[in-house]
């Protein structure tokens, strides 16, 4: 009967590494860690869960440290997971069901790898069904497909320091690929956290070394990208994406990191431009759409937005952002039963998202404060419409809505800077021009 080894690398994990084990108890026959310098309880962990632990020295290289752990392992499996995952219990199953018929045909598993974050804007998140307790609280994950089971023995190894990866040595070697259904559980991933200053700067300088050493790998630049974005440098990784994309016109990835800098930033045009390239390539994923009718939204072309923005629910109709962006645009064409709709069909896919809770309720908040205006209720008007933007501050009606209280109080100065605030957030809309004109 073919056996299995779990191959794992660790350090500091003692918070987590209990959870991994147990979800890989009754599948596997044999532990292997590497332990790259521990200070806590870790290694005693794993020891009390049946695993062969060793120390190996850090040389700032994960592909390394991963195949010391390769090197080791017995099993005619390998599976590799990291201490903050956890094993489905159907995937565990299914896992055991191919390794005791060989791989049936395949020498390597893609499995899906699912980082749970309350992060919609994330072009591969997807929800969860609402009260999922496997989710531990979050509404959704984002989805990412890699290569963690694989036949031992065949000469597989990790490349690349940083971003590391097993899949160009197993089509190198021959090896027949497959995807399976099997789900691992990520809760160390936190894009809304910044990494600590040392390890920002480790991981910085592992991808700088990568590009020196590739200078002609377009997924190297844009791993280097990702990474200068998450330290910080914002400049670095426009420069990292351009690189990936001179290499690779229609790289998705760099493309889609580029175009979040640029929109960050109010380049609407250089965005739009890069997801219009893709599109008429045919590459045209929810997220590109999505982001093309957002920008077209925001530019006042609300026809395009509503009619790119339907199409993307039509095809997946738990597309959160989408729904979001939509909502904007039926507001802007007058439309505000709609948008109640459309936000309200988002906050029942993902109801613990608390952007959703305060946009709707914003929603709610203006109208009445539109309301109250059109009785003569002129400060609580005020009252609501301040409380609207702190719930949604990015929403262009409540800023012009601001405005026309504002004036009608008497406070023409703070009239004009909330016109002016609507039409950068949505160049050209036609009241707030009309009413900062007068």
């Amino acid at each position: 009967m073919p056996t299995l080894s779990v191959v794992m690398i660790v350090k500091n994990e003692a918070g987590c590494l209990g959870d991994c084990l147990d979800s890989v108890r009754e599948i596997t026959d044999e532990i292997v860690i590497a332990d790259t310098g521990s200070t806590d309880g870790t290694m005693a962990i794993a020891r009390r869960c049946g695993a062969q632990v060793f120390a190996i020295p850090w040389h700032d290289d994960f592909a390394e440290a991963r195949n010391h752990v390769l090197a080791v392992a017995t099993g005619d499996w390998l599976l590799h997971l990291d201490a903050d995952e956890v094993l489905d219990p159907g995937g565990a199953r299914r896992i055991r069901e191919l390794v005791d018929a060989d791989g049936d045909g395949a020498d390597a598993i893609e499995v899906t790898l699912a980082n749970y974050c309350d992060e919609p804007r994330a072009w591969r998140w997807v929800p969860v069904v609402p009260g999922d307790p496997r989710a531990r609280g979050y509404a959704g994950y984002i989805k990412v497909g890699l290569l963690r089971l694989f036949r031992n023995g065949r000469g597989f190894e990790y490349r690349e320091p940083v971003h590391e990866n097993i899949t160009e040595s197993v089509h190198e070697r021959g090896g027949t690929v497959r995807s399976e259904p099997i789900l691992i559980h990520h809760y160390g991933y936190s894009p809304d956290r910044p990494l600590s200053e040392s390890k920002a700067a480790l991981y910085r300088a592992i991808a700088r070394r990568k590009t020196e050493q590739h200078p002609d790998d377009a997924k190297a630049w844009h791993d280097r990208a990702e990474l200068e974005l998450a330290a910080g440098d914002a400049a670095s990784a426009e420069t990292a994406c351009r690189r990936a994309l001179e290499l690779d016109p229609l790289h998705l990835s760099a493309a889609t990191t580029l175009a979040n800098v640029l929109m960050n930033r109010g380049d609407l045009d250089d965005a739009r431009e890069l997801f219009e390239r893709l599109e008429a390539a045919g590459i045209s994923p929810p997220h590109v759409m999505t982001a093309l009718g957002a920008i077209a939204c925001r530019q006042g072309r609300l026809d395009e937005a509503r009619r790119r923005l339907e199409a993307v629910i039509a095809a997946q109709p738990s597309a959160i952002m989408a729904r979001h962006c939509l909502a904007r645009t039926l507001d802007r064409l007058h439309d505000s039963a709609g948008a109640r709709r459309q936000l309200e069909q988002a906050l029942a896919i993902a109801p613990s998202l608390q952007e959703l809770r305060d946009r709707l309720a914003a929603h709610r908040l203006r109208a009445e404060g539109e309301a109250q205006f059109q009785r003569g209720a002129t400060k609580e008007a005020l009252q609501s419409l301040v409380e609207t933007l702190r719930l949604d501050p990015e929403d262009p009606i409540t800023q012009n809505d601001l405005g026309v209280v504002l004036t009608a109080l008497g406070q023409p100065d703070r009239a004009k800077e909330c016109f002016e605030r609507a039409l950068r957030l949505a160049p050209g809309m036609p009241e707030a021009q009309e009413n900062l004109n007068a």
